[in-house]
This record gives structure tokens, C-alpha cells and sequence, in this order.
């Protein structure tokens, strides 16, 4: 586990939900995201959950596309959880990478919090790219219904809400 220097951007890694969540909505926010908050990543076997979205398109967002060691996996599968599979592997390389996992995916996060590991929800990427500039609050607001579109049992009422609050916030005006 390499402890990085304080300065150092977090490594931000997504999980397959929060990228099809973004790959419907706005998938080149990612790139922002990546310029203003910390790098973004996805394993590879996420990844291969997403379809439509490749290697090369990772690439041209400055997105860290992690192949997983045979060890990892291995570590993975004795990890006591009814998460799944992938989820389980975002866990063991957040806790062994000492980086944030992004997810909405409750049970994957109360595991992460439980054996401190830092998570975060995938609309608070849009929010931090807000606080950064990058993003006007009209622009994810519109991306954050396209989300809720696509995905309304995730995306749904109490998270926009959560979500425009988070906004409101940051002093940004309306959403």
C-alpha cells in the first residue's frame, strides 16, 4: 500500500454503475473530473461491464483503465460480502490503493465504510466539478436528470434532491 504525498490528487475509482451513469448522461464530465478533483479510474473488469464505452475512449478522457492481478482476484473472491464479484474488487483495490471508491451501490458502500476505505457518490463527482469551476450547477443539473432518466431507480427523487441541496451549498445559485 504506497501512501502517496498529501498533495497528491486522490485516485478517484468508478465503479460500473457510475460510469454507465455517466455514459448516459455526460461521459466527458469524467475528463473534468479527472483535470479538477482527482485522477479517475475503472478496472478493467468494470469496464467490460460497460457497454459502449472502450479502452481507447479511456484513454482520450484521462482515464486510468487498471488491468487486475490474478492476486487481487484471489483476494477478491475470500472477501465475505453478498456484493458482487467486481464490487468486491473495487473494494480490495481501494483498501490496498488507498483510494476513494465511487459508488451508489449502498451494500459496496457500507463495506468500504466499515473496513475505511473512503467512498463517494457518483452525482458528487458533478458537484466537485461545480465547486471547481469547471461545470456551470445548469450544466449538472441537466446531466444529473439525464442520469435520473436513464437510471430512476438509483438516480431517484431523494438523490436529485441530495444532490441539488449539495449545489445549493456551494453558494452557486439555481439548479
Amino acid at each position: 500500500m504506497g501512501h502517496l504525498n498529501r498533495s497528491a490528487p486522490p485516485v478517484l475509482l468508478a465503479d460500473a454503475d457510475v460510469f454507465i451513469d455517466y455514459r448516459d448522461s455526460d461521459l466527458e464530465v469524467l475528463k473534468l473530473v479527472g483535470q479538477h478533483v482527482g485522477r479517475v479510474a475503472v478496472l478493467a473488469p468494470a469496464l467490460d461491464q460497460v457497454h459502449g464505452v472502450t479502452r481507447a475512449d479511456c484513454t482520450r478522457l484521462s482515464i486510468s483503465v487498471v488491468d487486475v492481478a490474478a492476486s487481487r482476484l484471489l483476494r477478491a473472491s475470500g472477501v465475505d460480502t453478498a456484493v458482487s464479484f467486481n464490487d468486491r474488487l473495487c473494494f480490495v483495490t481501494c483498501r490496498e490503493e488507498d483510494w476513494t471508491c465511487v459508488t451508489n451501490d449502498r451494500a459496496l458502500r457500507r463495506l468500504c465504510e466499515r473496513r475505511g476505505v473512503r467512498t463517494r457518490f457518483g452525482l458528487r463527482l458533478l458537484v466537485d466539478v461545480v465547486a471547481a469551476g469547471a461545470v456551470t450547477p445548469q450544466r449538472a443539473a441537466a446531466i444529473a436528470r439525464k442520469m435520473q432518466e436513464s437510471n430512476p431507480l438509483h438516480v431517484n427523487e431523494r438523490v436529485i434532491a441530495r444532490f441539488k441541496d449539495e449545489l445549493g451549498r456551494l453558494g452557486t445559485g439555481s439548479t
